[in-house]
């Protein structure tokens, strides 16, 4: 039986008649804009690059909500591409290192570096250096709120709220727990001011619903509960997300790095137990095994033992067969250039490689489709193919077992088929198994180091960006059996 930590009770919402802040601690200043080359601010949204200054032409990449990038020339083209009647006003403008975005209007980028929406929206973006890009949790049935609600707010959007708060849901040995924890700060200068130019209404029409998957930057008090601040400028209310301390920890070996040659031995299912060979040459048992999702140097000899067929590794050890997964090197395919990145994914195996011409750089194991190789069902787009779109978080959603799912801000994705991909899953720890609904799951530390490492590379300022052949080429995919 799991223990199941208690989680202790919340006070009901205090009744403020307005929304200030719960702590006198002082909000964090607001960032300045470095001084630098002239540049385009993205106030919301995801604002699109565009190769002409034209919306009927091929979008390039994109920047999101409180980033910035840098101009090419403060001038605008000539009017006759300004494309008025797509509200964009002040025209089109070309940005480093390449394609133009649109100014002015609804959606668009704007020139203006205080912005309120702009600068509220920074405090929003994602740690690009953590394979955690957002703080991730189980929502178990909230609203999202555009503004800091009073408390009168709160019971009317969320019936029972001070019955709730008294009898919190015990945690879950999957999901985790909430919280009532304060975040010991108030909401900041930025979000304010946000909130007053903005005038926003009280309640998004979506509602993060029982079970789905919410992310996160950053959180503060107001008006007797603590907020979660989402990347799409909603507040989530603290107490009605899980945070599981499960998340996963598995990251794949850089050959380069480390040194380390293949083949190497993935343990995917659980501890395995190791065999030697005694003074008569037979397999036996020994109290020692290898660790669930570690990686070890294995050979290619097998030996007959007790249980059938075994795995010899480099250390001299044995394991069945069974227990591990032998990942080994191929040939590099046709029409890739010695000197050319290129990843391989074998299914079957749950593995992955990635290599430069002949070499391989880089290993570990994948969650392709749940349906395994059938064709029917949840299964990976095999063949070859390359990466055309990559973006370092994007919102994901469907329908399964008839219930809808939904997960904000899914890390490091990197798209080679329509709505298939790579990308980082934080949801489960099973890699090496079947798992997904078709994409290739990695675990996040592995989903960073490949986006980093995989083609096309995204501009700085940029959130995403699209091959754009022949200037920009994505890495070629072998997906296969």
């Amino acid at each position: 039986m799991v223990a199941t930590p208690q989680v202790p009770a919340a006070p009901p919402v205090a009744d403020n008649p307005a929304p200030t802040p719960d702590t006198t601690a002082p909000a964090p200043a607001p960032v300045e804009e470095p001084v630098g080359p002239p540049r385009l601010y993205a106030p919301s949204g995801l604002v699109r690059i565009y190769e002409k200054p034209d919306r009927s032409s091929p979008v390039l990449g994109a920047f999101r909500a409180g980033q910035s990038v840098v101009l090419k020339d403060t001038k605008l083209p000539p009017a006759n591409t300004r494309n008025k009647p797509f509200n964009c006003t002040e025209g089109w403008y070309p940005i480093e290192p390449r394609g133009f975005v649109c100014v002015g209007g609804p959606g668009f980028a704007t020139k203006d570096a205080k912005d309120p929406t702009y600068l509220a929206a920074k405090a929003t973006l994602p740690d690009f250096d953590s394979p955690y890009p957002y703080h991730y949790g189980t929502s178990v049935g909230a609203p999202q709120y555009l503004r800091i609600p009073t408390a009168e707010e709160q019971r009317a959007s969320e019936p029972d709220l001070d019955s709730y708060l008294k009898n919190l849901p015990a945690a879950d040995p999957d999901t985790g727990a909430v919280s009532t924890a304060k975040a010991g700060v108030g909401p900041s200068k930025d979000w304010l001011a946000y909130e007053a130019a903005a005038k926003p209404g009280l309640v998004h029409d979506k509602e993060a619903y029982e079970g789905y998957k919410v992310a996160w930057t950053g959180e503060f008090d107001a008006n007797g509960r603590t907020w979660l601040i989402t990347p799409t400028m909603t507040l989530v209310p603290k107490d009605k997300v899980r945070v599981s301390s499960k998340m996963p920890t598995l990251k794949g070996i850089d050959l380069r790095k480390t040194g380390t040659e293949l083949p190497l031995a993935f343990f995917w299912l659980d501890d395995a137990k190791k065999f030697v060979k005694n003074e008569h040459g037979m397999l036996v048992e020994t109290d020692e095994v290898y660790k669930r999702h570690s990686f070890v140097p294995a050979s290619m000899d097998q030996a007959a033992g007790p249980k059938g067929v075994y795995w010899k590794m480099k250390d001299g050890g044995y394991v069945h067969f069974r227990d591990a997964t032998i990942i080994r090197p191929s040939q590099r395919p046709g029409g890739v250039g010695e000197n050319e990145k290129w990843v391989e994914v074998r299914i079957t195996w749950g593995f992955l490689i990635a290599y430069e011409g002949d070499t391989p750089v880089y290993a570990t194991a994948v969650s392709p489709g749940a349906n395994g190789i059938n064709k029917k069902g949840h299964t990976t787009a095999i063949g070859r193919h390359y990466v055309d779109w990559k973006l370092y978080t994007g919102d994901m959603s469907g329908r399964d077992g008839g219930r809808d799912w939904f997960i904000e801000e899914v890390p490091w994705v990197q798209y080679y088929k329509g709505n298939y991909a790579f990308h980082g899953a934080f949801w489960h720890n099973d890699f090496g198994r079947p798992k997904s609904h078709g994409c290739v799951n990695l675990a996040p530390a592995d989903a960073q180091a490949l986006f980093k490492w995989m083609d096309p590379v995204i501009p700085e300022g940029w959130y995403a960006a699209s091959a754009y052949y022949p200037h920009v080429k994505g890495t070629f995919l072998l997906i296969r059996h």
